[in-house]
């Protein structure tokens, strides 16, 4: 692997540390534990700061295809989504919850340069592979927040915790800044004879992104999908933590336990995922990692309802790690056998969109299930089960054919 790839891999580590350590564990948990907060608090929290990234995703996808150095942008987005990490739990809960906030903004919108530049590390025999590397190697982020956990946060508190996920996310977001070449780029030319000023321009190309998403076959299904997978990983990873305290009854070490199972798990298995991926196609391996996600959300809900032994939760824990991993090995390449080159800004703000819309509306509607309604966390989880199974009936649908060409 050459510096470029590395440094790509490189700065998911940090990606990983904020979803896994702040957003999938000790948030939540400082949430709970400390002030006392509901699942609500988290949902609607994080709902805010998605609902924020949804607005700005499109424009920012748009912009990126318009500017000829994507790597200042996505050194920008790191540096503030770092840097508010670190004021977590420094201040009051309002103040806190604000800087979560920005941390989870910045982080998206600077994911819309990152998956873009899978393109300036790969080429399409490789693409699988190269993705599944980088979820594969991410995860070592996830086993950084574990170690954070049970060194520093059981002893020192949540804030300290914080404030060093945010310095570790600024200095794994380093390397792709300086060793990272960008393959050029054709700026599209259409949107080059509309206007000389780079602003007009990327606000031409949002107008037409809806209207020519038509010239693409499978992309608009694809990203419809995406909603809905978005949707029911996205939450469950933020509430998997909740569920286990709450609903199972397990401690919050025993919870970092079995977290470091699924890391253990998705780490190699992201690899083979990948190239699976290159072997097989996108379609094929997600519809596969998507059915046995069905599987392993009745497991869950089943041992919440039937108070199965708790041990199970190894088996629920190593396998929700293989099909993270899975789903995310898919998910890049699935978007890029689907559009041309020329177009892979513009439509991985779509894409970013479509995510953020999904894990909006999913982490919403579970504080609204298990506390507004009351309903339980098993019934949330259930909610997330069905958006698999749509999800799951809409990529089954999808004729996929050799790369797309826009003329």
């Amino acid at each position: 692997m050459n510096a470029s790839i590395i440094s790509w891999v490189i700065y998911d580590i940090g990606n990983t540390l904020f979803n896994a350590g702040v957003t999938g564990l000790f948030f939540p948990l400082w949430i709970i534990t400390k002030l006392n907060g509901t699942d609500a608090t988290v949902g609607y929290t994080l709902s805010l700061a998605l609902l924020v990234s949804l607005i700005i995703s499109p424009m920012v996808g748009a912009l990126s295809d318009q500017t000829k150095n994507r790597k200042v942008f996505l050194g920008l987005f790191t540096l503030i989504c770092g840097f508010s990490t670190t004021f977590i739990g420094n201040n009051s809960l309002i103040t806190s919850l604000i800087y979560y906030g920005i941390s989870v903004t910045c982080l998206h919108l600077g994911d819309i340069f990152y998956n873009s530049m899978l393109k300036d590390v790969s080429n399409k025999n490789n693409i699988g592979i190269i993705g599944g590397i980088g979820a594969g190697i991410g995860y070592i982020g996830a086993i950084i927040a574990i170690v954070i956990g049970l060194l520093v946060i059981e002893n020192q508190g949540y804030p300290i915790g914080f404030s060093i996920i945010g310095i570790l996310i600024v200095i794994f977001g380093i390397p792709i800044l300086i060793f990272l070449n960008e393959k050029p780029q054709e700026i599209q030319n259409r949107y080059l004879k509309t206007s000389k000023s780079l602003s007009k321009r990327f606000l031409n190309q949002i107008s037409r992104t809806l209207i020519d998403i038509k010239d693409f076959p499978g992309l608009g299904k694809f990203l419809i999908a995406r909603f809905w997978y978005s949707w029911a990983l996205y939450t469950a990873s933020t509430f998997t933590s909740l569920y286990i305290l709450e609903t199972i009854g397990m401690s919050e070490r025993e919870i970092q336990y079995l977290i470091f199972t699924g890391i253990v798990t998705a780490i190699p298995s992201a690899l083979i995922w990948g190239k699976l991926v290159d072997t097989y196609g996108a379609k094929r391996i997600i519809t596969i990692v998507l059915v046995i996600w069905l599987v392993n959300l009745g497991l869950s809900i089943g041992s919440g309802v039937f108070n199965l032994d708790n041990n199970i939760w190894w088996v629920i824990s190593g396998l929700t790690g293989i099909l993270i991993s899975g789903v995310w090995s898919c998910d890049r390449p699935f978007m890029h056998q689907l559009i041309s080159d020329e177009f892979i800004g513009e439509y991985f703000g779509l894409h970013g969109f479509t995510g953020r819309l999904g894990s909006i509306i999913g982490t919403a509607s579970w504080g609204f299930i298990a506390t507004t309604l009351n309903l339980g966390q098993p019934t949330a989880l259930l909610s997330l089960g069905i958006c698999i199974l749509l999800s799951l009936i809409i990529i089954i649908s999808i004729d996929v054919r050799e790369k797309n060409e826009k003329n």
